[in-house]
């Protein structure tokens, strides 16, 4: 199966480098990747060249408008998306489409570490996310974070893809809800992927473990976040 790997990506000139490298070099082969560049204002889209053909300018500022794009560019029979700031192991492909061996699975999703903090807090950090997901899972919701998240692109058109409604947060979670409603959706916990700490050292622990906690709540009882992650980004303090 061909898998199509999309990075989007806004003002990622420092980090996305290191996530096409990881991207590039994948023993799994049968793929492309897109790197949809949603308007930056630094070299993003100049650095994405120097290792991929498809990189595509979308104009329309946020994240949904770019996972949108990226999937109307996918070719795959499966898709990705895989975040700017996120490292990924050179068997990380491979090891997830073998998990779509069952023709009713439409969903793999992982967790992850950190790369940039020590190897004690990576490990910690690895172990709280985990046991989130399997607790999430548990009450009845898939946390399919954006970042380490596969899915059929024929199950993603047939669930009508991204809900532009959800621009503001969790578009991701979102849509694997209504996945599950076509087939299997399976959580992998060996599927781990590498991703940067630097929101919550930029904004603070505090501040960026509540905004997470508000809009997971809010998709747990099947409400639209209203926590604003654009906003967030742009005006958040750090914690004292």
């Amino acid at each position: 199966m061909k898998l199509s790997i999309i990075v989007p990506a806004y003002n990622e000139e420092k980090s996305i480098a290191k996530t096409l490298e990881g991207l590039k070099s994948q023993t799994y082969k049968n793929l492309e990747i897109i790197v949809i560049d949603n308007n930056s204002k630094d070299k993003t889209s100049e650095i994405a060249k120097k290792y991929v053909n498809n990189v595509f300018v979308e104009t329309n500022q946020g994240y949904i408008y770019a996972v949108i794009r990226g999937a109307k560019e996918a070719t795959g029979e499966l898709i990705t998306f895989c975040d700017a700031d996120t490292v990924y192991p050179n068997n990380w492909a491979e090891k997830a489409v073998k998990n779509f061996a069952s023709s009713d699975t439409v969903v793999v999703y992982g967790t992850c570490d950190s790369y940039d903090t020590n190897k004690v807090s990576s490990f910690f950090n690895y172990l709280g996310y985990t046991s989130f997901l399997f607790v999430s899972r548990i009450l009845g919701m898939d946390n399919t974070s954006g970042f380490n998240f596969i899915m059929r692109k024929e199950a993603y058109d047939k669930a009508g893809g991204y809900n532009p409604a959800y621009k503001k947060m969790s578009p991701d979670i979102e849509l694997g809800k209504r996945l599950s409603k076509i087939g299997k959706i399976k959580f992998v916990p060996s599927l781990k992927v590498s991703s940067s700490v630097r929101r919550f050292s930029e904004k603070g622990n505090i501040t960026t473990t509540i905004m997470f906690a508000k809009a997971w709540w809010s998709m747990l009882r099947n409400k639209l976040p209203d926590v604003d992650y654009n906003t967030y980004n742009s005006v958040g303090k750090k914690d004292k």
